[in-house]
């Protein structure tokens, strides 16, 4: 191994724990860390969504929102859709592949002063039908899991976006006072 080698490698390695504790979260992080300010602060309210995917995304909310409802800032109130679309389809007319969207319509309001903001999210996931039962019905569940993490994501971003727009047009508005 060459001395420059040797160099290079030592000094990577005593770089290293100076880049991770530089506290870089990114705006789009799908980390529970990096987003928890905002759905922290929200109490998931009513979730209307059919039987087959209410679970899901109760999982997937409950791991994200306010523990403590009483400490909670907004409140969030969601009404999802969900369609399986055949995306291929066979000479005999049997689908092989299908879409599973999931679309959700939302209200998040502020406890303190009752203002609304209200958005939609969407989210995609497929699976493929074989002939094992089982192994389709499988993944059928699993895209239905995928496409309510995603849900979630997507809203959590939306709300992001759109609070900080609200405290944009809030601070711009008292800089012209």
């Amino acid at each position: 191994m060459t001395p420059f080698r040797i160099l290079t490698i030592a000094a990577l390695a005593l770089s290293a724990p100076a880049l991770t504790g530089c506290g870089f979260a990114p705006l789009y992080a799908t980390d529970n860390a990096a987003t928890r300010p905002v759905l922290a602060n929200v109490k998931l309210g009513e979730v209307y969504a059919a039987e087959t995917i209410e679970p899901q995304l109760m999982r997937a909310f409950s791991a994200r929102t306010a523990r403590d409802g009483d400490a909670a800032l907004y409140d969030l109130d969601v009404v999802t859709r969900e369609v399986a679309r055949a995306l291929a389809v066979r000479i005999d007319a049997s689908a092989t592949r299908y879409n599973y969207e999931l679309t959700a319509d939302y209200t998040l309001t502020r406890r303190s002063d009752g203002v609304t903001i209200k958005g939609r999210a969407q989210s995609l996931a497929s699976f493929n039908v074989v002939e094992s039962q089982y192994s389709t019905l499988f993944a059928e569940e699993a895209a239905r899991e995928k496409a309510s993490r995603t849900l979630v994501d997507e809203i959590e971003r939306s709300i992001l976006l759109k609070l900080e727009e609200a405290d944009e047009k809030q601070a711009l508005a008292a800089s012209k006072k």
